[in-house]
């Protein structure tokens, strides 16, 4: 089951990426919109960004147009099915549920960091990457693992402002996971 429900929500990674993109066109500061385009590319190219190159976009998604109250309706539905969220649901609902779900995300983390990835079973490993965007049911515990540290590397860095660079890294990080490890 978890295989067919990661197929439903890899149907909107790919409207993630592009409404990113599209996004981009309109960021006033060209050095930023330059890095974001090219982040953008690399991953529909089939290529995972680094943390790092996230984590310098980072002042972009906290006001308009890629924090979470500025972003376009058709994106902010995509990034609810990421999560498995109803998307039918008025834009301010919309919103404020992704913003609720992303956050509480982002507190489980803070968790699991001060837990340590050591102390997680398997399945907890596998639970955790699932729930964050990556299909993990076909990976190892030491991929489960590596991704986890990547991700906690972003995740407990951002502030609550910057929650849209998180939803949004829930797809960045894990699209391409599987093929930049072949």
């Amino acid at each position: 089951f978890l295989d067919a429900y990661d197929a439903i929500r890899r149907d909107s990674y790919l409207d993630v990426v592009e409404s990113l993109a599209l996004a981009a066109r309109s960021l006033p500061e060209p050095q930023l919109q330059k890095r974001l385009q090219e982040l953008c590319a690399e991953v529909q190219r089939g290529s995972q960004p680094r943390v790092a190159e996230l984590y310098a976009v980072r002042s972009l998604f906290s006001g308009s147009p890629l924090g979470l109250n500025k972003l376009q309706v058709s994106h902010v539905k995509a990034l609810s099915q990421v999560l498995f969220l109803t998307p039918h649901l008025p834009a301010f609902f919309l919103r404020h549920r992704l913003r609720s779900h992303v956050l509480e995300i982002r507190h489980l983390d803070r968790a699991m960091l001060r837990l340590g990835l050591g102390q997680l079973s398997e399945e907890e490993l596998k639970a955790a990457c699932y729930l964050r965007g990556l299909n993990s049911t076909h990976l190892g515990m030491s991929e489960c693992r590596a991704w986890l540290e990547q991700w906690l590397g972003l995740s407990c860095k951002l502030q609550a402002s910057e929650a849209s660079l998180l939803a949004n890294s829930m797809v960045l990080l894990s699209l391409n996971y599987v093929r930049a490890k072949e």
